[in-house]
């Protein structure tokens, strides 16, 4: 006699079924040739100080309540990159400050929990900064969001073109990052608009390879968080050389930080 299932236990397993598919569905379909580096479930391959790090509703999760010093970062240790293209989803708090480091390096010296290297700049309140390139405790502002820079070969960003830049990011909602790097060329974007695009021939200032994380500010407090975090790993690329990239002889500087903005017109 074939064992009879309890009409509770059936309606339980029927539903657990509909569940398990409806969380599969609601999963983003990853892109041909990415890969995960935040599983949406902890904090695995990731490394930063618990008092500002966790995993809150799926996101990697940044909270700081005002009174940080340094700005903190976690780090990805799951492998370095290079080449690749990088895309998340970012969710930031009203005046929140971040950013998402690549081709990085660790400062021991400075703290535990320092990056050196390039940024792409999540600034909430900052049309100018919001998808910025900014070097960390370096060359800092190397394009502003909006320019297409070139940097010579002593180190000095040059305005050569504009960019696209957001002008309404609102806070406490999702929205997409995409990093693209190929070589020395830099291109950032934001809910699908290009806010900036570097080419860097400085050989003593850039780094070639690195370390992914991103970083809390300091500040007033804010929360950040990230998920569909992935990565695509691209194949070496031969440097674009100086004279590829001609600098008009009208070409602006990039403001330095703290230096008045530049007048557009």
């Amino acid at each position: 006699m074939r064992p009879q299932v309890h009409p509770k236990t059936l309606a339980l397993c029927l539903l657990l079924v509909v569940m398990t598919v409806a969380a599969q569905s609601a999963q983003p379909k990853l892109e041909r040739g990415f890969k995960y580096i935040f599983n949406g479930k902890d904090l695995t391959d990731w490394e930063g100080d618990p008092k500002y790090w966790s995993v809150e509703d799926g996101a990697l999760t940044g909270v700081t309540d005002g009174t940080l010093k340094r700005n903190s970062f976690i780090i990805w240790r799951g492998g370095t990159v290079s080449n690749f293209e990088m895309r998340v989803q970012v969710k930031i708090t009203k005046d929140g400050n971040s950013g998402l480091q690549y081709r990085s390096a660790p400062l021991p010296d400075v703290g535990p929990d320092v990056l050196t290297g390039y940024q792409c700049d999540v600034v909430q309140n900052r049309n100018d900064y919001n998808g910025m390139l900014y070097e960390e405790r370096g060359r800092r502002i190397l394009a502003h969001a909006g320019e297409k820079v070139v940097v010579d070969t002593a180190g000095q960003p040059w305005v050569v073109g504009a960019t696209g830049s957001i002008k309404n990011f609102t806070p406490d909602e999702w929205h997409e990052y995409r990093v693209l790097v190929v070589g020395n060329h830099h291109q950032h974007w934001i809910d699908g608009v290009m806010t900036a695009d570097l080419v860097d021939h400085d050989e003593k200032g850039r780094r070639l390879e690195g370390l992914v994380g991103v970083q809390v500010h300091v500040g007033p407090p804010m929360k950040v968080q990230f998920k569909n975090w992935r990565i695509k790993t691209l194949p070496d690329a031969k440097l674009i050389k100086p004279e590829q990239t001609p600098i008009p002889p009208t070409a602006p500087k990039v403001v330095p930080q703290g230096g008045a903005p530049r007048k557009t017109s």
